[in-house]
């Protein structure tokens, strides 16, 4: 594979930038406001169309929002190792279950057609562009690559750009510096005892 294979194709770059709306490190939620900091959110990103400040986003909008969020950031974590958190998962399933996709032009460089949010109001829509960027991921296999550090006090969602898709840490000067610096007292401190 060439090394342009291993970058963040652009239609994923909406998916992982959602994921990452909380910052564990920094104790930061872009969404924790409620609905208005999901439209902005959204407007930001461009996923809302011509006039966003026009776009009513619901309490409803909101929770699903929160519930996909939770639900990924779950599946990035069992791409890099974790354990599944089953009720995210369930969480997330149900929140699926509100976006139908079709099918539209193949992605380019790929034989799989572009997935896309189907006869849905505006705020599904662009929760929809997330969905079917999820599933286009799995489809092409790219999935695999978006890991969550397992870092407690990080738990970053990344992209695996390394040669052989086995990155485990978001950095790996720092997480998982701290990281070997933890395991080495562990393992000193009981060599000790």
């Amino acid at each position: 594979m060439s090394p342009a294979a291993h970058v963040l194709p652009d239609w994923l770059e909406p998916l992982l930038a959602f994921v990452n709306t909380v910052d564990v490190e920094s104790n930061v939620d872009e969404l924790a406001e409620g609905p208005l900091a999901l439209r902005d959110w959204l407007a930001g990103r461009k996923l809302l169309g011509a006039d966003p400040d026009e776009v009513t986003v619901s309490r409803a909008d909101h929770r699903l929002a929160i519930d996909l969020r939770t639900g990924l950031r779950a599946l990035a974590l069992c791409n890099n190792g974790g354990d599944a958190d089953e009720s995210a998962l369930v969480m997330m399933h149900q929140a699926f279950d509100r976006f139908p996709l079709v099918a539209a032009v193949p992605v380019p460089g790929t034989d799989l057609p572009a997935l896309r949010p189907h006869r849905l109001p505006p705020v599904r829509a662009a929760l929809g562009v997330i969905v079917a960027g999820y599933a286009q991921a799995v489809g092409t296999g790219d999935w695999d690559r978006i890991r969550r550090c397992p870092a407690e006090d990080c738990a970053w969602a990344f992209w695996d750009s390394s040669a052989k898709g086995a990155r485990r840490w978001c950095n790996m000067r720092v997480c998982g510096n701290r990281a070997k610096v933890r395991a080495f007292a562990a393992r000193k401190a009981s060599s000790i005892s």
